[in-house]
């Protein structure tokens, strides 16, 4: 249970910081809060769940054969849970943002194509530094994992963000729709491109590196 606490808490407050520093207006700033924000939760969390908060890292992991099978059912349902009430606090602290004529007058159209690379793209290095930094025997013991992953967040943001949106996470795709920064019939995108681009990390992992016993 307690793993289920950590991934509940650490995908609220990534998902928060995501609400609070796109809509609050940090603009070319929010990357950096959001990365920031998800290394602090990963130090937090990291030694008790492996602080996915992504469903698309659980993936991953279990791919790489390193979470319970019986587990995953609570990773996901926490993650989708965090990023659900984070999105509903949020509104709340911004005054029903998801009505604010700005986000309403938004233009949230994106293409399908480049969305889907970009999205696949940004997933595949963020679950690969995930899984070497966490897991590989070549790097046990580190302590620079947050780091490393938070980093890899913030670069991928700046160069995705504009294409995509830069989601890179299934539970922030139900948080950003919840919200009104995407809209409902685009999150097919999210969803596909962030299980496959994990999927395809977790594979190649597994064929360069060595996974801690």
């Amino acid at each position: 249970m307690d793993k289920y606490i950590i991934e509940f808490i650490g995908t609220y407050f990534l998902m928060l910081a995501i609400c609070m520093s796109v809509i609050g207006g940090l603009g070319t700033l929010a990357p950096i809060a959001i990365g920031m924000t998800l290394v602090g939760v990963i130090y937090m969390g990291g030694h008790i769940s492996k602080a996915h908060y992504n469903p698309a890292i659980t993936l991953a992991f279990f791919i790489c054969n390193k979470i319970e099978n019986s587990d995953i059912f609570g990773y996901l349902t926490a993650q989708i849970g965090g990023a659900f009430l984070a999105t509903l606090t949020a509104g709340f602290l911004l005054e029903s943002y998801v009505s604010l004529p700005e986000i309403a007058m938004m233009d949230l159209s994106i293409k399908i194509f480049p969305a889907l690379v970009a999205e696949f793209l940004g997933t595949f290095i963020l679950a690969l530094v995930i899984l070497n930094v966490a897991i590989a025997k070549g790097t046990s013991g580190n302590t620079f994992y947050g780091v490393a992953i938070g980093f890899t967040v913030i670069g991928i943001a700046y160069a995705f963000g504009g294409i995509s949106g830069g989601v890179f996470n299934p539970a922030v795709a139900v948080g950003i729709s919840m919200s009104g920064l995407a809209q409902w019939n685009d999150i097919w995108i999210f969803l596909v491109a962030n299980f496959v681009g994990a999927a395809a990390a977790a594979l190649v992992f597994k064929v360069t590196a060595e996974i801690q016993s």
